[in-house]
């Protein structure tokens, strides 16, 4: 159950969810002032139509952060002739360990699909780790961060890797199993952990970025559409992103104005096709159906065919803020 200390904890994943939809933020998290149908602070029940989404995405990165942590916390690194051997027994065997964890359905992938999918992955960020020198004179990974920002939230993050250099500078970078790298990365994630390192530590990173598992410097992704230029023509698995002292001041700001909105207890709905095709709770959301009724009355369809979720449009269609009411 959701208490009222818990929502002084906020973490980018919190932000996130705020940001495409407030209500599905109280629906999914649950909040002690509001009962969703499961008793006040619980989380909303799943309609009953509603199959359970598989969670194999979650397990591979799940077992391919194990992976990065056990090669710096351990400092496998120091034994460079058998870091190859050593980070596919940890692909292995993590993969096993978190099989019993995770609900999955080997439909969209197999089992020994996924399995490879995580061996070539850990394989890969040897050398995607070697090739960028992501690696300093100190070195964490699954660093947590839980600085006060003001007396009602704390800015919170687990960061995959922090690194310091030679030269003293800070290095935050984010992990990612995705298969087109930059089409769905959030770069506020990484500013965001950079807002809790700067509380935390009082220092600023140096540099953030983000590394692709699946593709080292030798197989680009087949679509890089959504990268840099520069980074088209020398592709080495790891990617930079910007930021400056404005960006760390404007998620601070967004994030005592979320703080604000958690502890009022107001959530309203925002309606996108983009971020409701992906929520389990679509069928019981009464704005997003009107929405969806809206757009097929607009295209002549009438009610005799139900619209794809993904394809249509919201012209026309007030979007919510999830900013309190007074």
């Amino acid at each position: 159950m959701k208490q009222d200390s818990d929502m002084k904890y906020l973490y980018w994943s919190h932000i996130k969810m705020m940001r495409e939809c407030p209500q599905k933020y109280l629906w999914v998290k649950g909040h002690p002032q509001h009962d969703l149908g499961a008793g006040y602070g619980k989380p909303k029940p799943l309609p009953p139509e509603q199959d359970r989404e598989s969670e194999h995405h979650l397990l591979m990165g799940s077992v391919l952060s194990k992976v990065v942590e056990d090669l710096y916390n351990h400092e496998l690194w120091r034994e460079p002739k058998s870091l190859l051997e050593k980070v596919e027994e940890i692909a292995r065997k993590e993969f096993e360990v978190e099989e019993t964890r995770r609900y999955c359905l080997w439909t969209y992938m197999t089992r020994d699909q996924a399995i490879e999918t995580c061996v070539s992955g850990a394989l890969n960020f040897v050398r995607i780790m070697k090739e960028n020198r992501l690696l300093g004179v100190w070195n964490k990974s699954e660093l947590k961060m839980t600085p006060s920002a003001n007396n009602h939230f704390s800015a919170c993050g687990i960061a995959d890797l922090v690194f310091r250099d030679s030269e003293g500078g800070i290095h935050i970078l984010d992990g990612k199993n995705a298969s087109t790298p930059m089409k769905y990365e959030d770069e506020d994630q990484l500013r965001w952990y950079a807002l809790c390192f700067r509380l935390q530590y009082n220092v600023m990173p140096k540099k953030l970025g983000f590394f692709f598992f699946r593709y080292p410097s030798d197989k680009p992704p087949e679509n890089l559409s959504h990268v840099e230029d520069k980074y088209k023509e020398n592709w080495t698995g790891y990617i930079e992103t910007s930021f400056d002292e404005q960006d760390l001041k404007r998620l601070a700001k967004e994030g005592v104005e979320t703080s604000k909105v958690l502890h009022r207890g107001v959530f309203e709905p925002n309606p996108m096709p983009k971020h409701c095709g992906r929520c389990p709770y679509e069928p019981v959301c009464e704005e997003r159906q009107a929405q969806k009724r809206y757009n097929a009355a607009k295209r002549g369809l009438g009610r005799t065919k139900t619209p794809d979720p993904l394809k249509d449009h919201d012209e026309g269609f007030a979007e919510f803020s999830f900013k309190a009411k007074k």
